[in-house]
């Protein structure tokens, strides 16, 4: 059988490009589909001189009940035929994509992946290896370019990356080395040796953004500009070894941007260039989420103004995330996350006093009757002391409400109970639920904060009160 060479040097070529060494352990994504079948085979047939250790992975997404598994039984086929290990997953995208809300397409790569990662760690493989052609790197310039994104969109995807999938913080490497191979060469590959893909009609939807543009858009502008293709591949070459530059700046101010877990640190913003927040920020997305999929400009653009503006404001951002931004911190949040240190939403409860008063399954609120320290700094920013005449002024816990007024420690007037929250720097998404303590003389403590000036502790008192928020573990 007759076998042209030049798709195996092709392929060799684009490993080579991505470092990949003789004898690695490779998960190879592989939906049965032309493109992933000329690559499995091709890696087959490289194996027998480089000792590659080849595992055939098939997620099936069941969003095509009828087909998806017949598609699952042709995979498997072609797999057994080449002589190799064949694994199938199978997740239901549609149920992802509705529980959290999300496009089905990213319901889809989010499970795919999420699947083709606990591979790569139960096999130790170097990573995962994927059938993306020069022409699929063509549409994804397209694509983004369309959308007005900037060189990060324009350089599409790189031969070799790490990915983090949401809610993980370890990233596994991604291996695309047919992106200098076109689609015809890989049908014409399979040809060659005898194999029969699978035929994925959706992607002759018209549905798809992507799809319209691999139909129409591409073929049309080959019309014009013949060798199109090619040249947007090319642009994208170009770009990245451009954008090599930018990366390695942006993490090495990224270096001394982190700050806590999921917090960065605004000051070490200040002085920079627009351009280079924007880069930041982009990347901060990107390390949250995983991908930045779905990210426009003006979704970076208004990130920026509000990471150099006013502090205690927030972004939705796309694949529901949130963007917020603190006194001195900023960073993102996903549906599901909670990084506020006060519990949910309470009611009006009074408090004993001396006592534990609960307010959920993991806070409370203790008030202690002690005799009076030599120090009355708290240890604890959770924690104060407080005059011994707030236990009979009937003290209750709740929190904010409209027009909350009080006199904090140290300041002569009543301030508005808003206006304290900006000056403390106390995030807006975490104002609400403040656990306040309030008598008959009005707001005491507003915890984690200041204890206010009518309830602070006099020269004559021997004992005090003793207010502490306390989190079980």
């Amino acid at each position: 059988m007759f076998i042209d060479s030049k798709f195996l040097e092709q392929l060799s070529a684009g490993l080579a490009h991505a470092n990949v060494p003789d004898g690695a352990s490779l998960i190879v994504a592989f939906s049965g589909g032309p493109d992933s079948s000329a690559l499995l085979a091709g890696l087959s047939k490289l194996a027998e001189q480089r000792n590659f250790k080849l595992l055939s992975a098939h997620v099936n997404h069941k969003i095509r009940p009828e087909s998806s598994d017949h598609d699952q039984l042709r995979a498997r086929q072609i797999s057994e035929s080449l002589g190799l290990e064949f694994i199938v997953s199978e997740v239901d995208a549609r149920a992802v994509a509705k529980s959290r809300a999300i496009s089905i397409e990213l319901a889809a790569r989010e499970a795919r992946y999420n699947e083709l990662s606990k591979l790569v760690v139960s096999r130790s493989a170097l990573g995962v290896v994927t059938g993306h052609t020069r022409d699929d790197q063509a549409e994804t310039v397209l694509l983004h370019a369309s959308r007005g994104s900037g060189l990060k969109g324009i350089a599409g995807m790189s031969v070799r990356s790490t990915l983090k999938l949401p809610g993980s913080s370890v990233g596994f490497t991604i291996i695309r080395p047919m992106l200098g191979i076109s689609k015809v060469d890989c049908a014409l590959f399979c040809s060659q040796i005898g194999i029969v893909p699978v035929s994925d009609e959706s992607n002759e939807s018209r549905v798809y953004t992507r799809n319209r543009i691999r139909l129409d858009v591409l073929p049309r502008l080959a019309e014009v500009v013949p060798g199109a293709t090619e040249a947007l591949a090319r642009l994208a070459e170009n770009v990245s070894s451009d954008l090599e530059i930018v990366d390695w700046t942006v993490e090495n101010y990224l270096a001394d941007l982190r700050g806590n877990p999921g917090h960065y640190l605004r000051s070490r913003l200040t002085g920079l260039p627009r351009s280079l927040i924007a880069r930041i920020l982009m990347r901060t997305y990107e390390d949250h989420l995983g991908h930045g999929l779905d990210l426009e400009q003006k979704h970076v653009s208004a990130m920026v103004d509000l990471v150099i503006g006013q502090s205690g404001t927030s972004l939705d951002l796309p694949n529901r995330v949130l963007f917020f931004v603190d006194r001195d911190t900023f960073g993102f949040r996903s549906a599901g996350d909670d990084d506020c240190p006060f519990p949910d939403s309470i009611t009006s409860t009074t408090m004993t006093v001396p006592g534990t008063t609960r307010l959920d399954k993991h806070f409370s609120v203790t008030a202690e009757i002690v005799p009076r320290p030599e120090s009355l700094k708290p240890d604890s920013r959770w924690a104060t002391f407080a005059s011994p005449e707030l236990q009979q002024l009937m003290p209750s816990l709740r929190n904010r409400k409209d027009g909350d007024r009080f006199q904090p420690l140290g300041m002569e007037p009543r301030v508005k109970l808003q206006d304290f929250f900006v000056g403390e720097g106390v995030p807006e998404r975490w104002r609400g639920r403040v656990p306040i303590v309030e008598s008959a003389k009005g707001i005491a403590w507003v915890s984690g904060s200041r204890v206010a000036e009518w309830a602070k502790v006099q020269p004559h008192h021997d004992v005090v009160i003793r207010l502490e928020l306390i989190k079980a573990d």
